[in-house]
This record gives C-alpha cells, sequence and structure tokens, in this order.
C-alpha cells in the first residue's frame, strides 16, 4: 500500500516549469511577445495602405487631367497631347500635356508608379484616335481608356 502524499509534498514533487510562479511568468511573457507583435502588423498594414492608395489617386488625377485636357481643347480650339514619359534614375515617371512643341503641363507621378500611353484630341475636343494609358505598381494594374466620344473610362 502506498502512503497518500500531503498537499504540499505534491506541490514540491511538481516539476518545476508547472508551479503556479512559472506559471504566471510565461504567461506574462506570452502577453508581452503578442503585444510587441502588434505594431510590426500595423506597419505592413500602413504601408500597403499608403501604397494603395497612391496608385488609386494617381489614377484618379490622371482622369481629371484628360478631362480636364479635353475641355482646353474645345474651348481654346487647339490640338492638345497627353503623353507619358519613362521614369529615369533622376526623375519619376509622368505624363506631359502639351499643343504642337510648347508644354502646357508636365505631371510626375508618384515614384513606383509606372505608367505607358498617350492620346491627342482635336481642336474640337475629340480624340484623334481611342487612347489609352495603363498605370502599374507591383502586381496591380490600372487601364484608363479615351474612346473616341471621349468618354474617359477606368478599368
Amino acid at each position: 500500500m502506498t502512503e497518500s502524499q500531503s498537499p504540499e509534498q505534491k506541490r514540491k514533487n511538481k516539476p518545476k516549469w508547472l508551479r503556479w510562479p512559472m506559471v504566471r511568468k510565461l504567461e506574462s511573457l506570452a502577453f508581452m511577445a503578442m503585444f510587441l507583435a502588434v505594431p510590426f502588423f500595423a506597419f505592413r498594414v500602413v504601408d500597403y495602405t499608403t501604397k494603395q492608395l497612391t496608385f488609386n489617386n494617381a489614377a484618379h488625377d490622371l482622369v481629371k487631367d484628360l478631362r480636364r485636357a479635353k475641355d482646353m481643347a474645345r474651348e481654346f480650339q487647339i490640338d492638345i497631347q497627353v503623353s507619358s514619359f519613362a521614369a529615369t534614375p533622376e526623375k519619376p515617371a509622368g505624363y506631359l500635356i502639351k499643343t504642337g512643341t510648347k508644354t502646357m503641363e508636365e505631371v510626375v507621378i508618384p515614384a513606383g508608379v509606372s505608367i505607358q500611353g498617350g492620346v491627342a484630341f482635336d481642336a474640337e475636343g475629340v480624340p484623334e484616335k481611342p487612347g489609352s494609358f495603363d498605370l502599374k505598381l507591383g502586381n496591380r494594374e490600372v487601364s484608363v481608356d479615351v474612346d473616341l466620344a471621349g468618354v474617359v473610362k477606368v478599368e
């Protein structure tokens, strides 16, 4: 027959990592690790969101500028071309709004966003032929199209 142990003896015979003070320390350590990990995920979410908003704003600004160029061509009875230029080591990508050889405006889009395309509006504000701009940021791509009627669409 085995003798039953008193609660005090059972407590002393438990492994050290199962004793209550050690369990509380491990619990506190796990909580602190989770608490400190939250900012790392928050920075990643903020970075991703910032890039996507920058991309969306660049596409939105392009649409506004295309509509403005179309209205200026009709209002001033001049031919206007909107054409993109690639990024260089000194300057990020962007697009030019020009009439003939005179540059009316140069728009630089945020770094990391690439653009390609162009369209020309005649003196009546109608595109000479359909035009398209492709904006890219990482794995995301948006196409801004101008049809023969001058309607600007984002796809």
